[in-house]
């Protein structure tokens, strides 16, 4: 019976040591991410994060909570003169979430050259997005026009999620077990 019962432990603590030893990083290990993408004249872009683009390096399999991520853009743009004023304005989205919008106005220049413009994004519905690894930002020009992207930066950070299939398997397993013993204590009367 004590064997039994030994047997039983070790079977379950291997099976727990094999999930949670699924991807290279330990679940709830902390990791940084960045990303360097140079659009140009577009105003839609993808943000591809692979395994290099965190620290420590990811497996690629790894699934993520992501809390807090930044997206800094340098932008080349042409204002609209209205009223003694030269202004621009856009709205900067993340795969159909609006993150922000871009507001310029200015009595003295006419084109604008790298200004840089950054966001905090902190709802996780947008943060979920990011965690795929792939995420999608479209500029959507309402006064003015875009003429260049210089380049845009994501960056943030994130812990390793547990692996949800194996994590309701071994949920399974241990609600099972006081089910079998009671099935085979029956079998046996």
């Amino acid at each position: 019976m004590i064997r039994r019962k030994i047997y039983v432990f070790v079977l379950l603590l291997g099976v727990l040591i094999l999930t949670t030893n699924v991807f290279a990083l330990p679940v709830g290990q902390h990791v940084g991410f960045f990303d360097l993408e140079f659009p140009g004249s577009t105003n839609s872009w993808t943000h591809s994060l692979t395994k290099y683009n965190f620290i420590p390096n990811l497996d690629d399999n790894e699934p993520l909570i992501i809390k807090h991520a930044l997206l800094l853009l340098s932008l080349n743009f042409e204002p609209i003169k209205d009223m003694g004023k030269y202004i621009f304005n856009a709205s900067v989205d993340l795969e159909g979430s609006l993150l922000g919008d871009i507001n310029y106005s200015s009595r003295r220049k006419h084109w604008v050259y790298n200004l840089i413009w950054g966001t905090s994004i902190t709802d996780s519905f947008i943060l979920d997005k990011i965690a795929n690894k792939s995420a999608t930002i479209t500029i959507t020009q309402n006064i003015g026009t875009v003429k260049y992207v210089q380049h845009s930066v994501l960056l943030g950070s994130a812990r390793v999620a547990p692996e949800p299939i194996s994590m309701a398997l071994v949920g399974a397993g241990l609600v099972g077990l006081p089910i079998a013993v009671r099935f085979r204590r029956l079998l046996r009367k």
